[in-house]
């Protein structure tokens, strides 16, 4: 069928006489006939068409093609601009339509329920977390129109991932009839049968209208006009199954015909058998059976996997981060128990440098330091040291003599010194005694037999020193 001829009669029958009677002197000029011989390709994207020829030559804003073909002009996306949202902030919405056209509705159709198509999918990927009883909104260049899918059946499995069954709403093309707000979609307020929509004014005003195929779901009179229509559910529904979490579509069947409705063309005797008849030129199928492997594999990973992995990775961390924790407590503890401990031994025989030589010597005059009280560096009843007995004189001539302070004093003159603060630190000094210039008498310092303490006290510094001897062999 010549569907060029047949939408030019269709556009002109109803003006005036003049204007009818140039398309007659046209179409005998130009022999276009109502019936043409043309390929299924041709068909569909496009055949060589006088008609078309002539409207872009005289018509290029509005005919801006020259071949004619149904699937051509369906996806002919030359002029359109889409946006989409990206999922920020929300996630749910990612990939669904922000506009088209920048308009976030169609021009065609009046109020939000016909003409709004934010938040649709164009079928790629649709809304994320989708509720049980929520419905979802798809939109196509091709069908012209917003179109509510909802969802039918129980779970299903696709490759490695489940999903639900959504379909079209029965009454989406009743044009009113049973749901009210559908009266929207009758153009200019003339409504075609139910099962028909009028899409003319996306496909630059041919008499094109949508509908199942096989006109499944629409008035009876459309399927008694045509030889050989027998509609049938499970061969013409449309099918989508996504994936409720991601909206991602693991399997989807859009079934659509493509009709051209016409009106009185009986003004035009070539054409005119084809008066107030819905002719079907073809119905087409969009079809994604499952996913590619790889993307099946990944999303499964995505929504499958990574879900069981995650809590038990973050339980790990924490019981990780519990067992560090209670190790850097503990290592702190006991570092710090022995630290006091190492602290308490400094503290019981802490002891500081200082000019012992010269206190000995009695050289105060340069002191830095002021006299302090002298202990024993060792434990008295630890340590024990043989000696034979010997005379005080054999004694000092022999012996390894240990001097150490107990406590530092404050510097006398930090003007005078060079050495550090006020604090005493340890020290011990040894010295092998030739001399017993400062001996006291042996019977009032004698610890034991084979420890021998002598006293000192020098006449030039007031400082009191204890002297331990320890026999050497």
């Amino acid at each position: 069928m010549n569907w060029s001829q047949r939408a030019i009669s269709h556009l002109t029958a109803n003006h005036p006489f003049l204007v009818r009677m140039a398309l007659k002197t046209l179409l005998l000029s130009t022999k276009s006939e109502p019936i043409v011989r043309a390929t299924a390709k041709e068909f569909m994207f496009g055949y060589p068409s006088a008609l078309a020829t002539l409207g872009n030559t005289f018509l290029p804003n509005w005919i801006s093609f020259e071949k004619v073909g149904l699937i051509d002009r369906m996806y002919d996306f030359s002029t359109d601009f889409e946006t989409f949202y990206t999922g920020v902030p929300n996630p749910a919405l990612s990939g669904l339509y922000a506009s088209y056209r920048g308009e976030t509705t169609l021009p065609q159709w009046d109020g939000d329920h016909c003409s709004n198509i934010e938040f649709a999918s164009d079928g790629t990927k649709f809304k994320s977390f989708i509720q049980p009883n929520e419905t979802v909104k798809f939109f196509r260049k091709s069908m012209c129109r917003p179109i509510n899918l909802y969802r039918v059946g129980n779970e299903k499995t696709y490759g490695s991932l489940k999903g639900y069954n959504y379909v079209f709403e029965d009454n989406a093309f009743d044009n009113g009839a049973t749901n009210e707000a559908n009266k929207c979609f009758c153009r200019k307020g003339d409504c075609q049968p139910v099962g028909l929509i009028d899409v003319t004014d996306c496909y630059y005003g041919f008499p094109i209208s949508l509908s199942f195929p096989h006109f499944m779901n629409g008035d009876e009179e459309l399927q008694k006009n045509v030889t050989g229509i027998s509609p049938d559910p499970d061969k013409h529904s449309s099918t989508f199954v996504i994936q409720p979490e991601s909206g991602l579509p693991l399997s989807l069947s859009v079934k659509v015909q493509i009709n051209m409705h016409f009106k009185d063309l009986s003004n035009f005797p070539v054409v005119s058998v084809f008066n107030h008849l819905t002719v079907p030129m073809l119905w087409f199928e969009i079809m994604m059976s499952k996913l590619p492997d790889s993307l099946d594999s990944r999303f499964n990973f995505y929504l499958n996997i990574l879900p069981l992995v995650n809590p038990l990775g973050f339980w790990s961390g924490i019981l990780l981060g519990i067992s560090l924790l209670g190790y850097a407590i503990t290592k702190a503890t006991l570092h710090m128990s022995t630290f006091s401990r190492r602290a308490a031994n400094i503290t019981d025989v802490k002891y500081v440098r200082a000019n012992l030589i010269q206190n000995i010597a009695g050289e105060t005059a340069n002191h830095a330091y002021s006299a302090c009280d002298i202990k024993l560096l060792d434990d008295i009843s630890v340590v024990r040291h043989p000696v034979n007995k010997q005379t005080v004189q054999d004694s000092a001539l022999s012996s390894k003599t240990t001097y150490a302070l107990d406590m530092e004093p404050a510097l006398l003159d930090t003007s005078d010194s060079s050495d550090e603060g006020r604090d005493c630190d340890i020290v011990s000094i040894s010295r092998t005694s030739t001399s017993t210039r400062y001996c006291a008498d042996e019977k009032k310092c004698c610890l034991g037999d084979d420890i021998r303490v002598e006293c000192f006290t020098e006449s030039r510094a007031p400082l009191t020193i204890l002297k331990r001897e320890e026999q050497l062999h």
